[in-house]
């Protein structure tokens, strides 16, 4: 497991880098602007790109025929990927949380864990799709499903106005535990599909 993070960390050295400056860029902008949500948007945007990138260098290096030769346990190579989304989920969800306590931002704790785990869900929903059909494929079908699920929330909009309004506690507990649910079946999902899958 160790050495696989290692491997993606020194294939995407340089695309880390670029996240990390930007991640620091968008909380500057959301503190000045008093604005958490451009600091919220890209924490989704590093952790879905992080680990397509690892996956986009392992295609193109043919990777992945080579170490499922080797006999290495698929749910290790799966889990990795979604550790490798879960740590810069992490590292986007520090400098939001910073940036939710330098604005003071209104809404409570629902406001700060809402965005945290809406990367989490948009995680579990592009990895099986990029493990079904690959980096180049999966993309068209992934913006499709971001868009409808984009579409969702907004209708969602006026119900999860009216949670923040009542009792956050019974929010919170509800959306830390879709997320948690999404995950578990995204991750069991991915396993079945890349032990199907043929290289």
């Amino acid at each position: 497991m160790l050495g696989l993070l290692i491997k993606d960390f020194f294939n995407t050295r340089k695309q880390i880098v670029w996240y990390v400056a930007m991640i620091i860029l968008f909380c500057v902008l959301s503190v000045v602007m008093q604005n958490v949500a451009f600091c919220a948007t890209l924490g989704i945007l590093v952790t879905v790109s992080m680990p397509l990138t690892a996956i986009a260098y392992e295609e193109k290096d043919g990777w992945q025929k080579f170490i499922i030769a080797s006999g290495m346990n698929i749910k290790v190579i799966v889990v990795e990927k979604y550790l490798l989304g879960f740590l810069f989920a992490l590292l986007s969800s520090v400098g939001y949380s910073v940036v939710f306590a330098i604005t003071g931002a209104e809404g409570g704790a629902a406001e700060l864990v809402s965005p945290i785990c809406m990367q989490i869900i948009a995680l579990a929903v592009v990895l099986p799709i990029i493990f079904k059909f690959g980096v180049e494929k999966g993309r068209v079908y992934m913006i499709a499903l971001i868009l409808i699920l984009v579409v969702a929330l907004i209708a969602l909009m006026p119900f999860i106005g009216d949670a923040l309004a009542g009792n956050q506690a019974v929010y919170i507990s509800c959306i830390v535990c879709a997320t948690v649910a999404i995950f578990v079946a995204s991750f069991i999902i991915s396993v079945r599909i890349y032990s199907k899958k043929e290289f």
